[in-house]
């Protein structure tokens, strides 16, 4: 009788069927970032020394496209990772400004990304993350993936990240980036940078019915959800 697989098999069964969908090698370290977890963590949730709980498991299966099911099964069969492809669209770049985050439609690209069964039926597209506004969570050239308000019905909780869209001071361009969004009791919202420059550590804050542009549109306001994020080509510096 063949023995079920653990929890650390199937995630590691899971970790190398992502790779293959992407057509990369998903390191371990590119999952534990992204699920915000350490290396060593992870090593040892495969290895079965350790066991993942519920919010790990959660953004574990959020990031693999799978249900929590499809990890915590006592069947010896994996299940497999559904993809489907996504347009990167535009790019997001604290302190760059110019009229719109999306580039022509001639220089959009398609991505292999799992299929996610927490958003299903809404439309996701790909941002590329410039610079090192972000650069804890998303180091550059990641890509998020996103989801606009207006099609997600809902807006940001605490602990998720945004596309925040900023008009500039001194001309009606705007400037796009991704945050982490924190709502207080009060109803307001606080955008916290996540990077490890100095020049991003300060918070943008927007009030409960802050008024309005005079053009009639928001000085600051919130576009998309970031629902997952890839490294296409993880990179290492050094020096």
């Amino acid at each position: 009788m063949t023995d079920p697989i653990t929890i650390g098999d199937r995630l590691k069964a899971l970790r190398t069927q992502f790779g293959k969908a992407r057509g990369v090698r998903a390191t371990q370290a590119e999952v534990a970032d992204a699920v915000g977890i350490a290396r060593s963590t992870l090593t040892a949730y495969e290895k079965g020394h350790d066991k993942p709980g519920r919010d790990t498991l959660i953004a574990l299966a959020e990031y693999y496209g799978v249900s929590m099911d499809a990890i915590l099964s006592n069947s010896p069969t994996v299940a497999p990772i559904h993809t489907t492809q996504i347009e990167v669209r535009g790019d997001v770049q604290a302190g760059v400004w110019r009229e719109a985050i999306e580039w022509p439609q001639a220089d959009w690209y398609a991505i292999t990304v799992p299929l996610d069964v927490a958003f299903a039926g809404l439309h996701r597209y790909g941002l590329l993350v410039k610079g090192d506004s972000m650069d804890k969570v998303f180091p550059d050239g990641s890509i998020a993936v996103v989801i606009n308000l207006v099609d997600l019905g809902r807006m940001p909780k605490t602990g998720e990240i945004a596309v925040v869209v900023q008009r500039s001071k001194t001309s009606n361009e705007f400037e796009a980036t991704v945050k982490a969004v924190q709502v207080l009791d009060n109803g307001e919202i606080i955008l916290w940078p996540q990077s490890t420059n100095p020049d991003f550590a300060t918070p943008v804050r927007i009030k409960p019915g802050e008024c309005d542009h005079d053009a009639g549109m928001p000085d600051v306001f919130i576009q998309a959800l970031v629902v997952a994020s890839y490294r296409p080509k993880p990179m290492v510096s050094f020096g």
